[in-house]
């Protein structure tokens, strides 16, 4: 990967980008099967933007950037460390949050599955009511079914939650497609069965991310998105990490949703709330829990966000955040109750 030269640098433009032959795109070292800095095994976001760069007439080099912190990795993209950045949510909430950054069209779409032993004799999310359903704590998947009041039993990651099916302990687990495919793939399991849901709640976009002044640029990557997928390199892409796929290809695109929405709410509440209320909303000393706020408190809730409380030392949002990201922060936090409870050794 690329290394800091100790001098501010800019973004490439698509100019200087067919100029110089080379783009640099932000990455995740560890997070297979999107990325990985093992050339061995690069993972499929990494091998999309070598073929995107070759679209550009370019060569990919990759800045090794962590993505714990969504807000920490963009940095390196607005401060002009990488050109590009792969592998990020196309949704109006996420766009918001991040204005100076332009999105691609989708390259793909990340759905959910079922993983399940061929004798649990589950075929679809109607089948998850009989017993607890394994999840990653806060995930979609998790705020799914809590939102169907399914039983569930969350785990720390997706990956301890594919253990869980594995080792017997659950019936099944809901997962992210691509995570689940690349589990099965690498331990070369064939005992598993998986079952794709359907359905916006449980579909993200994924897309690409630059500096939103360039619209030569824009224009130039989502031409080559649409020549990659049609194609089918996209598709035989995510197919070697085991991804399961729609009919044999990546599904299109899914209508962003314009009403309260718990994922997006969880992606708002990380990167502007967190801070001082803590990771689960408790808050704490003079931060108030933010589950005090009843169901039924949603506009009281919603203006407190966007008013702020000056008496508190909370500053008013509503320069940053709209009206219908506040109540998808609201949403969330509801999600968060009742309080989750980690399964043991997960």
């Amino acid at each position: 990967g690329l290394v800091g030269r100790g001098e501010a640098r800019q973004a490439k433009t698509l100019a200087e980008i067919k100029t110089s032959k080379s783009v640099t795109v932000c990455a995740d070292p560890n997070n297979l099967p999107f990325s990985s800095r093992d050339p061995g095994t690069p993972g499929y976001d990494v091998e999309v933007m070598r073929l995107l760069a070759a679209e550009l007439g370019a060569e990919a080099e990759f800045k090794w950037v962590s993505t714990v912190s969504a807000r920490r990795a963009l940095a390196n993209l607005t401060e002009g460390e990488c050109d590009l950045f792969p592998g990020l949510p196309v949704s109006p909430g996420f766009a918001e949050e991040y204005p100076r950054l332009g999105f691609s069209r989708a390259y793909y779409t990340m759905h959910h599955v079922i993983v399940a032993r061929a004798e649990a004799g589950i075929g679809g999310v109607v089948d998850l009511r009989g017993g607890p359903t394994a999840v990653e704590a806060l995930s979609p998947a998790d705020l799914f079914l809590l939102g169907k009041g399914y039983p569930r039993r969350t785990y720390r990651t997706q990956e301890a939650a594919f253990a869980a099916v594995r080792s017997g302990e659950t019936r099944a687990a809901l997962l992210w497609a691509p995570k689940a495919g690349w589990f099965v793939q690498r331990a070369g399991l064939t005992d598993l069965t998986m079952i794709r849901v359907a359905g916006p709640d449980l579909a993200v976009d994924f897309g690409i991310a630059f500096l939103r002044k360039d619209q030569a640029l824009a224009a130039a990557i989502d031409q080559a998105i649409a020549k990659l997928r049609a194609n089918g390199a996209v598709a035989a892409t995510l197919g070697r990490y085991g991804v399961p796929l729609v009919d044999g290809r990546e599904s299109a695109t899914r209508t962003m949703i314009r009403e309260p929405d718990p994922i997006e709410g969880r992606l708002l509440f990380e990167a502007n709330c967190e801070q001082c209320h803590g990771i689960d909303g408790r808050g704490g000393g003079a931060v108030p829990r933010l589950q005090a706020y009843p169901l039924g408190a949603e506009e009281r809730f919603v203006r407190t966000v966007l008013e702020g409380r000056n008496s508190r030392g909370m500053p008013p949002w509503g320069g940053l955040l709209t009206d219908l990201q506040a109540r998808s922060i609201f949403a969330y936090v509801h999600a968060l109750v009742p309080v989750i409870e980690m399964a043991a050794n997960a």
